[in-house]
């Protein structure tokens, strides 16, 4: 008997005495905090030459069995999960093409999740990328039968294969799982980043929730945050593994997904949890522990959480190097040889405001790192090197994208903080800035009267908006767009500009018209029309992130609330009840 006629028996075997054995891997939601569900995956019997899903499936595909695999795989998971009574999603592995066989029996997970008691809605049948689909029509109406029947459907290791966004577009999938391949060390690669933003911005538009899998490290973890995607899977959030999770793993403090819009602007977007030691430790024990790291340079002193100290490797090596270092201070707690006063600063402060400390320090070298504590207690360690990096890479792209009058960010980062809102499900509202009798004054005036008014109201609107945290961009010409926090007071921060935007308007006229409180200019047909000082209208709407998909559907919003202010001559502030764009509506409206 040959070894490929044993593999054949053994997979028989198999199927047919159960002993496939489900492991399952917790998928966590990072930013609530929860567990969204699991995905099974099959294993063989331990130390079995068809232990592993390769050889298992690659048998199977072989000897023409990839059916009967498929729906016993399916089988054990959904026995496993009814009677572990486990909750949220099961996400089920299938290869595409075994719904196209002929000889592929017809509903019977279904029957199967009606017997025990498990909601259709709660399995996620996954469509992996990796094989090449024969028939996408035939595919188009198997996944149509899966969703009559109450299942879900995602793809899985999108990026990895054949179909990828041919088969995204022909299945609309209720969730994305993005490759590993796209995942593993993004943190440090910008096409990654650049690839997983474009699929973030495709699954908004076509309502795909995202799920990034294959996630190893914290560094990983926190670049995908930052982006807006939190809903994970990987080793470094929990194993696949028979018992399934009942909570979600607990993560360092510093990759707890953060509230607000910290992560672009604020330190704490270069905080690295790093080594740590406690304040009672001694000496010796510092010494070896950098002697085993040569990547070390600095160990954070903690006393109960709270940082207290910095011990710096030269230091350290240079109290050792003496001839009578050693014997002082090996047996003495670190408190005795570390820096007592390192820079320490709060997690939600400015990228901006640390580097004109740093730089106005010189006795901080640029080889040094420092501490960012979150409500005093310690978040992360940074380096000065990667801050002024950091500062250059977002210096030069604030300048590609600014606009070249007032400096401020211009349509693309309007774009993206707008999306990223919608995406983190944010609860914010935008307000659009536009002047009444902009172009009459223009005429009046002359362009450079204008662009003098123009960065003089750009001017305000930093000191009112930007001076309180909030997002704010220059779309062009005389419109500019801010992106409110929901939890600040924004129409007093509305009525704020308002109000001084009429006690200082008129300085921007001649006497006469100022006496006059206007000018006299010719109209679009040519006659001579009196309009009066330059308004400031204020249109704001308040985006459902459930039914506002991507920029586009909020400007046709703020749009609309824009005209509305405009109907009046003077300085005015419109309210939109308006939340979501009406059906076929688009920013072409305004």
């Amino acid at each position: 008997m040959t070894v490929l006629t044993c593999l054949t028996d053994s997979l028989t075997a198999l199927i047919a005495q159960g002993g496939l054995r489900p492991l399952f891997q917790p998928i966590v939601d990072t930013r609530q905090g929860g567990l969204i569900g699991h995905e099974a995956l099959i294993r063989g019997p331990a130390g079995h030459a068809l232990e592993f899903p390769y050889d298992l499936f690659g048998e199977a595909k072989r000897v023409g069995m990839l059916s009967e695999l498929d729906l016993t795989c399916r089988e054990a998971a959904m026995q496993a999960y009814s009677q572990m009574e486990m909750e949220g999603y099961l996400f089920l592995n299938v290869n595409p093409n075994v719904l196209l066989d002929k000889q592929h029996p017809r509903g019977c997970t279904l029957r199967l999740a009606r017997e025990l008691g498990i909601p259709a809605e709660k399995i996620v049948i996954e469509l992996s990328e990796q094989y090449p689909i024969q028939n996408p029509e035939d595919l188009k109406q198997a996944v149509h039968r899966y969703r009559e029947g109450g299942f879900l459907i995602a793809i899985d290791d999108l990026g990895a294969g054949y179909s990828g966004l041919k088969l995204w577009s022909e299945v609309k999938p209720d969730f994305v799982k993005i490759d590993r391949y796209f995942i593993e060390h993004i943190d440090g690669d910008p096409i990654k980043r650049e690839f997983v933003q474009s699929i973030i911005t495709l699954a908004r538009g076509m309502q795909s929730r995202v799920i990034a899998e294959g996630i190893e490290t914290g560094d990983e973890l926190r670049q995908l945050q930052d982006m807006g995607i939190h809903y994970c899977q990987g080793y470094y959030l929990g194993r696949p593994q028979m018992t399934p999770l009942a909570a979600p793993p607990r993560l360092p403090v510093s990759d707890q997904s953060l509230p607000l819009r910290h992560h672009k602007e604020t330190i704490a977007l270069l905080a690295r949890p790093g080594h740590t030691v406690d304040i009672n430790t001694p000496v010796h024990r510092v010494f070896d522990t950098l002697l085993a790291n040569g990547q070390l340079h600095s160990l954070p002193v903690l006393d109960r959480g709270i940082p207290v100290g910095l011990v710096r490797r030269e230091k350290i090596m240079e109290l050792y190097s003496g001839s009578y270092g050693r014997a002082l201070y090996a047996n003495k707690c670190i408190k005795h040889a570390m820096d007592a006063r390192p820079l320490v600063v709060d997690w939600q402060s400015p990228l901006e405001r640390v580097s004109n400390l740093i730089t106005d320090d010189d006795e901080i070298s640029d080889h040094r790192h420092f501490i960012i504590s979150r409500q005093g207690r310690y978040y992360g360690l940074a380096s000065v090197r990667g801050l002024l990096r950091t500062m250059t890479e977002l210096r030069l792209l604030h300048a590609r994208y600014a606009n070249p009058l007032t400096l401020l960010p211009g349509n693309v980062p309007i774009y993206r903080e707008i999306d990223e809102a919608l995406q983190q499900q944010r609860d914010f509202y935008v307000a659009y800035f536009d002047l009444n009798n902009f172009k009459p004054y223009n005429d009046v005036y002359g362009y450079a009267q204008g662009d003098k008014v123009i960065q003089w109201v750009a001017r305000l609107l930093q000191e009112v908006l930007v001076g309180d945290g909030q997002f704010l961009g220059h779309v062009g010409g005389d419109d500019f767009v801010a992106v409110l926090d929901g939890r600040c007071d924004w129409p007093v921060l509305c009525d704020t500009i308002i109000q001084r935007f009429e006690a200082g308007i008129a300085g921007f006229y001649s006497a006469e018209d100022q006496l006059r409180k206007g000018i006299v200019a010719n109209s679009r047909s040519g006659e001579q029309i009196f309009y009066p000082l330059l308004g400031m209208a204020i249109g704001v709407v308040h985006p459902d992130s459930r039914n506002c998909h991507c920029h586009e559907d909020v400007a046709s919003l703020t749009s609309h609330a824009k005209q509305q202010a405009k109907r009046r001559q003077a300085s005015h502030c419109f309210i939109s009840d308006r939340r979501a764009p009406h059906q076929g509506e688009s920013i072409a409206t305004g």
